[in-house]
């Protein structure tokens, strides 16, 4: 009778429960624990459907591994660990402790090499030994043969994937052995293995279709100049880099004998004290998942009989179990987290060669900024140094320091300040110039380069805000490409549509002040959108300004900005800018009193929401220091908007994604933009969708309107409505 082994990559599981549960979930003492929640919770759902009879799990440990001394840029590219993730690590460990499953974990090894040292180890121990695999790594794979199989969980409505060495040939062109070949070939983004040069997965696939492993796919070329199914150029490049392919190949290749030792006894499912598990569970909040439990196992099922009545009395109760989303906002997160995974998979493409021609422009550029700013100051200096800038601006060129906030390094030269020089020394403004261009050319123009992959697609990750609600990037931080810019919006032109796919988009018109207009009922407000008018020149008209001044105004009343705020903002008096506040709440009364009304709920409660049930903690609301408070008060005033226009946007994305034919793919969405990659001839069927969703997402007392746009690249989109 064959015995089944489950071995769970650590880290990749609880990576994965990091993204696809919400974030805000929080211990009593206010620790974050949704990565940790979801990590136990895959566990123990696994553990309960396969019924495994030995359990292990193996993570990371912290520092460099032999790949790292073998290759110096190894994982160069990978971001650090989030904060929030990190500080749930321990956690996750104490868990699997006290659910008395043994960790396999060695300095100087991965993971995956201790996992595939175990799996070996305990297949050739016993000839009926089965070996499951839980990870969503494809480097894996490579093990995968007739008694070692990967799981590969996912998030609902998707189901898990159990990789056989069909399944492996099935989806992705070759076998499980050929994995560290393709790697080789194609290299790996995500682990910073570079592959060879101009060899992308159709490619690396092909040719491993012909000539089964490097070895053969090298004999070929040692025959024949150009071997059967490559071009001349393909043939050049794998020839100019068979050393690095075959490093490549090496650094993918997981290990077989890492210094761990498979004992059955030590993975035999049981618990000796269940009644720690039952402490650990209490602690955490995590009742709930009792239920999960196998009840097969004596000792496991001892711990739900000391659960019993609470597990009972959870059944019983019409309130969800703790920690289980609760809210619209996080069964928005909850189901949005599948369709952010599969945006982050397609990617988007970008321009290459374009991105190459900028990189020189900017460089050019940034030279003549540098010597025009050694003009100004009469005489050489590093703009890249504050200290510099600071001798330059206050020692040489005296520049007034009345108003100038002085640390330990004297007077500063941050934005804010450059910003104020600016209108009436030219040095200031070039400086914002010169610094605007440079964190562009590193930010973006630079890494773009280099963090696409082989078919020149970028994959950001997404996931939402854990304060804000809003769905952030990183790696890149697309939000911050400017849309304003000259300069931002080439970056944004490298964003392209691949031949015969447009893109087509929308975007929200003025949301979060619809948002405000909803949830305050100011009846002049929800005038100007019940009769279509812009609200923004409506304003203007009332208050006597010019549109571009009553477009501050309207947005920074929504950020909770005061009187100081406007006065930067508007380069007006202290008393002009209170004079404009006033007018404006003149003009919109009852939104006075709901942003008065949140803050005052806010106190009460320690909190504000969304429409949707977003909360947001703010005990600064009652701090006794006035700095702190008043910040606590600019949040309490936009959460509640910024925070519903987030959902509103997410709730459109999980409607539109069901709804989408299966050629149309989304692969982009910044603040309130929503961008599509869709079959050429079919742009108005997908702008008529992608504006019935965002507009249907949410019923307002005032209309929500999405504004579609289509172009060949993301700065280029035109308005088609």
């Amino acid at each position: 009778m064959s015995k089944t082994l489950l071995l769970v990559d650590g880290n990749a599981l609880i990576y994965r429960a990091y993204h696809a549960f919400p974030k805000e979930l929080t211990t009593k003492a206010g620790d974050p624990i949704g990565a940790v929640y979801g990590f136990t919770r895959i566990l123990l759902s696994t553990i309960s459907d396969l019924k495994p009879e030995q359990v292990a799990v193996s993570f990371d440990i912290r520092g460099g591994t032999f790949r790292h001394a073998q290759f110096a840029n190894y994982k160069a590219n990978r971001e650090s660990m989030p904060e929030d993730l990190a500080a749930q690590m321990d956690t996750a460990h104490k868990v699997v402790e006290h659910l008395e499953l043994p960790i396999y974990a060695v300095q100087g090894y991965e993971a995956d090499d201790c996992i595939a040292t175990i799996a070996r180890q305990a297949t050739e121990s016993d000839p009926e030994q089965k070996v499951i695999v839980l990870s969503g790594d494809m480097d894996l794979l490579q093990m995968v043969n007739d008694r070692v199989t990967v799981l590969r969980p996912a998030s609902p409505p998707k189901v898990p994937t159990f990789f056989t060495p069909e399944k492996v040939r099935e989806q992705y062109g070759f076998g499980p052995d050929m994995v560290p070949d393709y790697k080789g070939l194609r290299g790996d983004t995500s682990d910073n293995i570079p592959g060879v040069p101009g060899i992308g997965e159709v490619t690396a696939t092909k040719l491993l279709a012909l000539y089964p492993g490097l070895d053969l796919l090298y004999a070929a070329l040692a025959k024949e100049e150009t071997p059967e199914g490559m071009s001349a150029s393909i043939a050049k490049k794998l020839r100019d880099n068979e050393a690095l392919a075959r490093e490549c190949k090496d650094l993918a290749t997981v290990l077989y004998d890492a210094p761990v030792q498979y004992k059955a006894e030590d993975c035999a499912l049981s618990l000796a004290e269940p009644e720690k598990l039952v402490k650990l569970f209490h602690e955490l909040g995590f009742k709930s998942l009792m239920q999960y439990l196998p009840t097969s196992h004596k000792a496991l099922a001892s711990v739900t009989d000391i659960f019993g009545e609470s597990v009972e009395e959870e059944k019983k109760d019409e309130k969800p179990a703790e920690l289980v989303p609760e809210s619209e906002s996080e069964k928005n997160d909850t189901l949005l987290a599948p369709i952010l995974r599969d945006m982050e998979e397609y990617g988007v493409l970008i321009d290459r060669p374009y991105l190459r021609a900028l990189q020189d422009e900017l460089g050019e550029e940034i030279i003549s900024l540098r010597e025009q700013l050694h003009i100004l100051a009469g005489q050489e200096f590093n703009p890249d140094s504050p200290s510099q800038v600071g001798t330059i601006l206050y020692e040489v060129l005296h520049l007034p320091t009345e108003h100038v906030r002085k640390g330990k390094t004297g007077y500063t030269t941050d934005a804010s300040t450059l910003q104020d020089f600016a209108p009436n020394y030219p040095i200031a403004a070039k400086l914002l110039e010169y610094r605007e261009l440079t964190k562009l050319q590193s930010t973006y123009v630079l890494p773009l380069q280099e963090i696409a992959d082989q078919n020149d697609r970028l994959h950001t990750s997404y996931s939402p805000d854990a304060a804000s609600g809003r769905i952030s990037s990183r790696n890149p931080n697309l939000q911050n490409i400017p849309s304003k810019t000259e300069t931002g919006r080439r970056i944004r032109q490298a964003f392209i549509a691949p031949p015969g796919t447009p893109l087509v988009g929308a975007d929200y018109a003025q949301m979060e002040l619809r948002v405000a207009a909803h949830l305050s009922g100011d009846e002049n407000l929800c005038r100007v959108f019940a009769e279509g008018r812009d609200v923004h020149t409506e304003t203007a008209e009332k208050m006597g300004v010019d549109r571009r001044v009553a477009k501050m105004i309207n947005f920074s009343i929504l950020y909770g900005k005061g009187a100081y705020g406007f006065s930067q903002d508007l380069g007006v008096t202290m008393a002009e800018a209170k004079a404009y506040i006033a007018q404006y709440f003149a003009t919109y009364p009852k939104l006075r009193e709901y942003l008065d009304n949140v803050v005052r709920i806010g106190r009460e409660k320690g909190y504000v929401e969304t429409m949707f049930g977003k909360r947001r903690p703010l005990p600064d609301l009652t701090s006794s220091n006035a700095m702190r408070r008043a910040a606590a008060e600019r949040e309490a005033f936009n959460h509640p908007i910024q925070g519903s226009q987030a959902d509103i946007l997410k709730r459109a994305m999980i409607n539109l994604s069901a709804a989408l034919p299966k050629k149309f793919k989304m692969i982009l969405t910044v603040h309130d933009e929503l961008i599509l990659e869709v079959p050429e001839g079919r742009e108005e069927e997908a702008g008529k969708l992608i504006k019935q969703y965002m507009e249907s997402a949410v019923t307002l007392s005032v209309p929500v309107v999405a504004s579609v746009k289509q172009g060949k690249n993301w700065a280029g989109m035109e308005a088609t409505n």
